[in-house]
């Protein structure tokens, strides 16, 4: 688990209003709901945002109708210039090349990008978005996101490490499932190549039997001084051989079932393989990249040994873990643009301010055939230090729930993670304790919770 900052600032950090609504609304890509953001420039020409980027600092940015229709342009002031990059619409979901469609709407892109730098883009261009270019037609910036001036430092800290705990927690389940298959893949060769060398045998056992049945058929059809004692003893021989035969025969068919059996988990192990490996990689990269940018921020006083920290309880977390929960994790789908705590995680907020923001967001949706139930939101626990408090809209009523934290390097069985108080279901990463609840109601903690978490 990370440590929660002591720091205090003047400056309380609030979760933007986009990060929150998102829960109820993914569909954001149509211009009409675009419109409600102030980075958002419609139909404005190339030149008409040029004109109003001039004198702005690094990391203002706008978004813009592109020349094709439907999709989009992101104008970014960098080193004293504008850099015009494309935004790809394609199936409901954007991003900037067609590899890196992991975003299902434009202000998860937006969002994304305020606390992540576009050098995962490209390294030419080391800067989050920061500062929103308003339109001329946005008369207040509802929807703004956080620029640096703003945030604080402490609360970014949190977030990041909450991604990195986050990725690292999938990085090293994806690895665990990808050595398992591989041990399979192993075994399963043996074994397949084992079970073909039988089935071999027993073919040619079936050639031996066939030719010696010949000879016994051609001595008895051949030889004419055969008396009758003979001639049945060879024939009962002929029986004796073809039953053998049939015993083989059938003992061959087995083999050859279980062969293609085999076959078709080898195929099937190859191809979860094929899909992992990338995955990993990709993982794998964004470790690297979050620990980077933690250790960027020499100010906050993060160090190696910390994030060190960070990966043992996962690990030792994960040693834990059901094979079914593990397998449940790695079913959910989630794209890489969602592995963000922001969404969700709340820094230095109260109670009230919590059960404000989603009556907020509840009344917001009164009008619309939206359900509001499951909106949440998690903060630091005000009562219990490294502990956490969800707060969940339910049947008009908003829900405050205790999350624990047991660090696994202090257990005697070495198991822990974040669950419900009083709960053996364990979860390596506060995101993963998100995506568990974003599928499972929260009945099973509590009867009256019968409701996922709205992600």
């Amino acid at each position: 688990m990370f440590e929660q900052s002591q720091h205090s600032s003047s400056i309380t950090p609030s979760l933007s209003d986009n990060s929150i609504s998102g829960m109820a609304n993914n569909s954001m890509l149509n211009s009409q709901t675009l419109e409600e953001y102030c980075w958002y420039w419609g139909a404005a020409t190339k030149e008409e945002i040029s004109a109003a980027m001039e004198n702005q600092q690094n990391g203002t940015f706008a978004v813009r109708d592109a020349s094709t229709k439907g999709q989009y342009t992101l104008t970014l002031r960098i080193d004293g210039t504008n850099k015009l990059i494309k935004i790809l619409v394609e199936n409901g979901r954007c991003g900037f090349t067609q590899d890196s469609m992991d975003f299902d709407s434009m202000a998860s892109l937006v969002q994304f990008y305020q606390t992540c730098s576009l050098r995962d883009f490209n390294e030419k261009l080391d800067t989050c978005l920061l500062y929103p270019l308003k339109s001329p037609q946005s008369l207040t910036c509802q929807n703004s996101m956080k620029s640096d001036s703003t945030i604080d430092p402490s609360y970014r800290v949190s977030l990041l490490k909450c991604t990195f705990e986050a990725i690292h927690a999938e990085y090293d389940r994806v690895s665990r499932r990808y050595d398992q298959l591989f041990n399979q893949q192993l075994a399963l060769n043996e074994e397949y190549n084992r079970k073909q060398r039988t089935e071999s045998a027993y073919a040619d056992a079936l050639k031996i039997f066939e030719r010696k049945i010949a000879e016994l058929k051609t001595t008895i059809s051949g030889e004419k001084d055969l008396n009758d004692r003979d001639r049945e003893s060879l024939t009962i021989n002929i029986e004796l051989q073809e039953e053998r035969m049939e015993e083989i025969g059938k003992a061959q068919n087995l083999m050859r079932a279980a062969i293609q059996n085999i076959g078709l988990s080898l195929q099937k192990i190859n191809e979860e393989l094929g899909r992992l490996k990338p995955l990993l990689l990709k993982l794998h990269k964004k470790c690297e990249k979050y620990r980077d940018k933690l250790l960027e921020m020499s100010k906050q006083k993060v160090t190696h040994a910390q994030l060190d920290r960070v990966v043992q309880s996962v690990s030792l977390a994960l040693d834990s873990e059901p094979s079914t929960l593990s397998t449940f994790l790695l079913r959910i789908s989630l794209p890489m643009s969602s592995w963000c705590c922001e969404c969700w995680l709340w820094h230095q907020a109260t109670k009230d301010e919590s059960i404000a923001l989603i009556r907020s967001l509840m009344n917001d949706f009164d009008n619309s055939n939206v359900s509001t139930d499951g909106i949440f939101l998690i903060r630091p626990s005000s009562s219990r230090i490294g502990f956490y408090a969800l707060e969940i809209s339910k049947d008009g009523n908003v829900h405050s729930c205790l999350i624990e934290y047991r660090d696994p390097r202090t257990t005697i069985d070495h198991s822990g993670g974040y669950g419900f108080a009083q709960t053996q279901m364990l979860f390596a990463s506060l995101m993963d304790f998100v995506r568990y609840y974003s599928a499972v109601p929260l009945k099973e903690h509590n009867s009256v919770l019968d409701t996922p978490l709205i992600t």
